[in-house]
């Protein structure tokens, strides 16, 4: 893949189950998905990240991974033994109580968790107490456990700020300084209207002032798998197209996928000049960031 950048992170979405159905997800998961990752093949899509070389952390993600605690215990255990840096991602609902948000939380450290990444934001908290998210966060803060605070916002919706308000405690921006000596860095941007999220009305769309004119950092770098072994060549919306899908990794190797698909020229050009790239005409509607747009260009194109 000479002149672009390798892959750093690999998402394992490890099931399209989740015990809410949030307004805005683009993913469409909830309860009624049974859709879920087999730990053989997780730990094989594990091994063929390490066979990369380059990539440096596994996410495991969803759905809500937590509803399946051992295969997250297990998978952060075999991925941080092969030498990764591990990411879960969760929406907190299991942390019915600070005992059991330690008692849960220690053994993820234990074996080898690195960061954990919280969802709060109004669309989850319409039906996940904010409770559950203190207990999460004064768990792994107390556990030394680092903690990405990811908020989805609407307009006039709640904001990162007051999360920050409600868990009482300072959660810096990223690239701030000093981060070692904080528990948690935040990130919010506005809900990408697609899935479910397509549905609720514009005048809720937020425009988070995120550049839609630039290249793409993500683009086969934030590499995604879906359950049933699809790798996706990001973890954005525009996963969910079917005809942008790498293939299946379980029948070919990471690396020799990635070379193929920087030989196809709409991932050059995302990575170069963004999803602006690949349009004739400047955009007419109103797209709330990149992934936005990206997904919509990419719709209309594949």
């Amino acid at each position: 893949m000479p002149g672009y950048p390798p892959p750093f992170r690999v998402g394992l979405i490890l099931t399209e189950r989740c015990d809410v159905s949030c307004t805005h997800c683009w993913f469409g998961c909830g309860p009624d998905k049974t859709a879920t990752m087999p730990k053989y093949n997780a730990q094989d899509y594990v091994d063929k990240a390490v066979q990369a070389r380059t990539v440096e952390w596994v996410s495991l993600t969803g759905g809500e991974p937590m509803l399946y605690p051992s295969l997250v215990e297990g998978l952060v255990a075999y991925a941080s033994r092969s030498g990764l840096r591990t990411e879960l991602v969760t929406n907190c609902n299991w942390a019915s109580t600070p005992e059991k948000a330690v008692e849960t939380l220690r053994r993820l450290r234990d074996a080898g968790l690195d960061v954990l990444n919280l969802s709060a934001d109004d669309f989850h908290q319409l039906v996940i107490p904010f409770e559950r998210v203190r207990n999460t966060y004064e768990a792994a803060k107390g556990l030394g456990v680092k903690m990405v605070v990811m908020t989805a916002v609407r307009r006039g919706g709640s904001r990162l700020t007051d999360i920050e308000r409600l868990l009482g405690d300072a959660i810096l921006a990223p690239g701030s300084e000093n981060l070692a000596h904080h528990a948690a860095i935040g990130i919010e941007s506005g809900f990408t209207p697609v899935g479910r999220g397509s549905s609720l009305p514009k005048s809720e769309w937020f425009l988070d002032g995120s550049p839609l004119t630039s290249g793409c950092g993500a683009v086969l770098r934030d590499l995604g798998v879906n359950p049933s072994g699809e790798l996706l060549p990001c973890c954005s919306a525009s996963a969910t197209l079917p005809s942008f899908s790498l293939g299946n990794l379980g029948n070919q190797n990471l690396g020799e996928a990635l070379e193929r698909a920087w030989n196809m020229e709409v991932f050059k050009i995302l990575s170069e000049k963004g999803p602006i790239g690949l349009r004739k005409k400047p955009p007419r509607s109103f797209h709330v960031n990149k992934c936005h747009l990206c997904y919509e260009t990419l719709k209309a194109l594949l």
